[in-house]
């Protein structure tokens, strides 16, 4: 049913008339393009978020309508999964697509108001939050911990940490599928969709609005990713000397570019596009040995302080550092492979 955006609190409808949505009269949305987090959902599959299609003429206002709704639509087709089936993998990309989103939103900073800006990000971001924890869980106990338990299958501190793990998961899950059919999300949903129908990126009418539209989306996916990759690569230049934090924050910043270049490919020069995504997709894998060590450890203090004292206890925070040993020697071994991809990138040249 079509719901008035008047009707939502005060925040949304400032939001709203910020965007140039809101003009003498409610606008209405229509209830069929996205899935609302609160309706009855559809039994579906999890999936992956589909090939972003440009024109070759594209101009960037028309690049913010096209990857915006991209990102909502991966969001909205996994939420079945997500909320009915408690599905990891639903739950996985969910949070992929917001991160999307959140990147979208970062490269477009220039052309949309900071207002809208700053409240589509913040909503992301708690979504995110909410869905954190289920996340963590679910990457520790199907990639990190059941590789090694299954190398050590007699171990008691390794089966009390699985079971300690699973418990926590399906609470976790609980958590996520609440937040995700809440009524915040919901209103969430509604209102990017209201930002994308009413296109109010363009409410000011100021200079950048005007560039948005006579600016071709291939001229600023070049200028976009060509900064990026060189801020990158001066920011980040000894790779072997960062530390833990740096690293980590190397590893973001190439998921970001990555997703920039899966954004604009279409008006991209092909192979060299593909080229860089194969090189950032490699070490962003490589890096994600540190990041994995990062998630055992915090999963495992989590669990550990979640647990009676006594030899349940103690068998949790044995069987965890056991787990994060493992992952240590594993990032360790990538070390050299790091490197080399690192090189790789530095290599590339611009678009």
């Amino acid at each position: 049913m079509a719901r008035s955006i008047a009707a939502h609190s005060k925040v949304d409808a400032a939001f709203a008339s910020r965007a140039g949505l809101l003009k003498g009269k409610a606008v209405q949305l229509r209830g069929k393009k996205f899935q609302r987090a609160s309706a009855p959902m559809r039994r579906k599959a999890p999936s992956k978020s589909k090939p972003i299609t440009l024109k070759a003429d594209a101009t960037l206002d028309d690049a913010i309508y096209v990857i915006v709704s991209a990102c909502l639509k991966h969001w909205q087709a996994n939420l079945s999964a997500a909320v009915n089936d408690k599905d990891p993998v639903g739950t996985h990309q969910v949070r992929v697509a917001l991160r999307r989103l959140r990147s979208a939103l970062t490269a477009f900073k220039k052309y949309i108001p900071e207002s809208q800006r700053v409240w589509l990000n913040s909503e992301a971001k708690w979504l995110l939050s909410q869905l954190g924890p289920a996340r963590d869980l679910d990457v520790f106990i199907q990639e990190l911990a059941k590789p090694v338990a299954e190398g050590v299958s007699e171990s008691a501190a390794l089966a009390q940490l699985m079971r300690a793990a699973r418990s926590a998961q399906g609470k976790a899950h609980t958590v996520a599928a609440r937040a995700l059919r809440g009524t915040r999300a919901g209103r969430f949903t509604a209102r990017v969709e209201a930002w994308l129908d009413g296109h109010g990126w363009r409410a000011n009418g100021d200079e950048a609005t005007r560039d948005s539209r006579s600016v071709t989306a291939a001229e600023f996916s070049r200028r976009f990713l060509n900064k990026r990759l060189r801020k990158i690569k001066e920011e980040y230049a000894d790779v072997e000397s960062l530390n833990v934090d740096q690293r980590h924050e190397l590893r973001i910043a190439v998921k970001k570019v990555r997703y920039a270049v899966e954004f604009f490919h279409a008006v991209l020069p092909h192979r060299r596009a593909a080229n860089l995504n194969e090189i950032l997709k490699d070490l962003q894998d490589n890096l994600g040995h540190l990041n994995d060590l990062s998630v055992a450890e915090r999963t495992v203090g989590a669990l550990v302080n979640e647990t009676p004292a006594g030899l349940e206890r103690r068998r949790v925070s044995a069987g965890g550092g056991t787990v994060s040993a493992w992952h240590k020697d594993a990032a360790t071994a990538a070390e050299p492979k790091t490197v080399k991809l690192w090189r790789k990138l530095k290599r590339v040249g611009s678009f």
